[in-house]
């Protein structure tokens, strides 16, 4: 089985996972290391977007947030964008429709500016104000809410999130996951890529240097030594797909050897 077809079994896993909360007994009050909307009339964990908000309201120190993806970042490092995240996935669908490879520069602060934005928000507005703009909210959420709550009344945001859902998909349609690498907030968990257990690690005597794995990858890494430790890369196996060297494989860091 190639990583492709493993990954997208993976997600199709973690959808349903993050559906189980069709009854109280299954809503685990655990905190996804994806976006997946508490919000969502079946999620059966929270955001961490979302309980980070929660916490700059009261305000509080969120302890359990970061332990919870210190540990999450510690062993995968930005893997389960790649591999979990239900909006990932999505955007991975989209991404059938765009063959057509467009480069656009690379901005890595990008997504540390959004996590500024998110915290600053939050802490002015008293509100979960992030929330009312998620596009992944807008799928898994406010989308599927009506068919589930037949007395909700639709308000001004709702018609914001189709509006944030819309322009996302077009920016996805011509740039493979736009949301992941310039705009999601939680992308800042990347930073663990440094240091994570599992990691993608290159074998500078095999490389030829072809860099068809810099072609091939979703969130535009330009740089052969940035596989694997960017805060971009999310881990997802298309560049060690595309290696005709076998130079790439995803393993665990105590066991690379150069």
């Amino acid at each position: 089985m190639n990583l492709s077809r493993l990954r997208h079994i993976f997600q199709s896993i973690t959808f349903v996972i993050s559906n189980l909360g069709f009854v109280s007994l299954l809503k685990t009050g655990l905190i996804w290391p994806f976006f997946y909307c508490y919000g969502c009339p079946l999620a059966a964990g929270g955001c961490p977007i979302g309980v980070l908000q929660h916490f700059m309201i009261l305000p509080a120190i969120p302890f359990y947030l970061l332990g919870t993806l210190g540990i999450y970042g510690t062993i995968f490092g930005r893997a389960f964008c790649g591999w979990a995240c239900p909006f990932g996935g999505f955007q991975d669908l989209l991404g059938f429709f765009n063959k057509k490879k467009r480069k656009l520069k690379p901005f890595s602060y990008s997504k540390f500016v959004m996590l500024l934005v998110v915290i600053v928000s939050a802490w002015i507005t008293l509100d979960t104000f992030f929330c009312k703009f998620c596009p992944a909210g807008s799928l898994f959420a406010a989308i599927p809410a009506p068919f589930f709550y037949s007395s909700l009344n639709l308000g001004l945001f709702f018609y914001v999130h189709i509006t944030t859902l819309s322009l996302t998909v077009v920016l996805v349609l011509l740039f493979s996951r736009f949301w992941c690498r310039y705009l999601c907030p939680l992308g800042s968990i990347g930073v663990f890529n440094k240091l994570s257990i599992l990691t993608v690690s290159l074998s500078p005597t095999k490389c030829t240097k072809c860099e068809r794995c810099l072609d091939v990858c979703p969130m535009g890494i330009d740089k052969l030594e940035n596989i694997g430790k960017s805060s971009d890369c999310i881990l997802c196996g298309k560049c060690v797909e595309a290696c005709q060297t076998n130079a790439l494989r995803i393993n665990i860091r105590r066991l690379n050897k150069p």
